[in-house]
């Protein structure tokens, strides 16, 4: 059961927060892991039936995080958020899901609040695979492989592997399916789409460089540096004048 968050004046929401909980922020997460920490008894137990890894079970999630399905209409009133923020969230939605999220982060944005997505940059995977530079390295012989593995690695569509044999796990993955990208994005697509639910001044960022106060932190350098991913934020216009300037 999803639960609402009732808020007094304007929030900042963190969206696929997943172990980046800082205070200050609404940190949202739908994932198994997140919802597993608020019953470590359940976490125990599956992990004794093979269906939670060990290096699953010991993530310290942090409990007071809010649950809630991002495929689904946020749990935040009109207008009751500042600022918006995630990183690496986009691209494990379905196309039509990743829009309908954009539509919701405006929807419960102030006028002249801020929504800021961090993706992994298609451009610079497709310039890695032609050979035009190189991106950071992943481990387990990643840098060994050809061009045309290396791209379907980075693309992360699918596992290399199958799923685990373990019923329940095939279960939770068929029905979750948040591992995998749907859809990817390069700076222009991700301007346009937020541009066409309503946002405005839509820019791409650079690492902290944002009109959301604090942002370091949520901003995971790993996440933007070396390739990793682009920052695009915009905002949510203002119906009337801004404050101090002229009509």
């Amino acid at each position: 059961m999803t639960t609402t968050v009732e808020v007094q004046g304007l929030i900042r929401v963190h969206l696929g927060c997943g172990l980046i909980t800082p205070p200050g922020w609404v940190n949202v997460d739908g994932s198994w892991n997140a919802r597993l920490a608020k019953h470590p008894a359940l976490r125990r137990v599956l992990h004794v039936l093979h269906v939670v890894p060990a290096d699953k079970k010991e993530i310290p999630w942090n409990p007071e995080v809010l649950i809630h399905d991002l495929r689904k209409h946020l749990p935040f009133r009109d207008g009751s958020a500042g600022a918006v923020y995630s990183s690496h969230l986009l691209e494990h939605l379905y196309f039509e899901d990743a829009q309908h999220l954009i539509r919701e982060c405006f929807r419960i944005l102030a006028e002249g609040g801020v929504l800021r997505i961090v993706v992994p940059d298609l451009r610079s995977i497709v310039r890695e695979y032609l050979g035009e530079h190189s991106l950071r390295e992943r481990p387990n012989g990643f840098e060994h492989t050809c061009p045309a593995d290396r791209l379907n690695q980075r693309l992360l569509m699918r596992s290399p592997a199958p799923p685990s044999e373990n019923f329940f796990y095939r279960l939770y993955n068929s029905w979750k399916d948040f591992h995998s990208h749907k859809w990817m994005y390069d700076a222009d697509s991700l301007k346009r789409h937020m541009e066409s639910a309503g946002f405005i001044d839509v820019q791409q960022k650079e690492l902290h460089a944002s009109r959301i106060e604090g942002i370091e932190h949520v901003e995971d350098p790993s996440r933007v540096l070396q390739g990793e991913g682009i920052c695009i934020e915009g905002i949510k216009p203002v119906a009337g004048p801004l404050p101090g300037r002229n009509s």
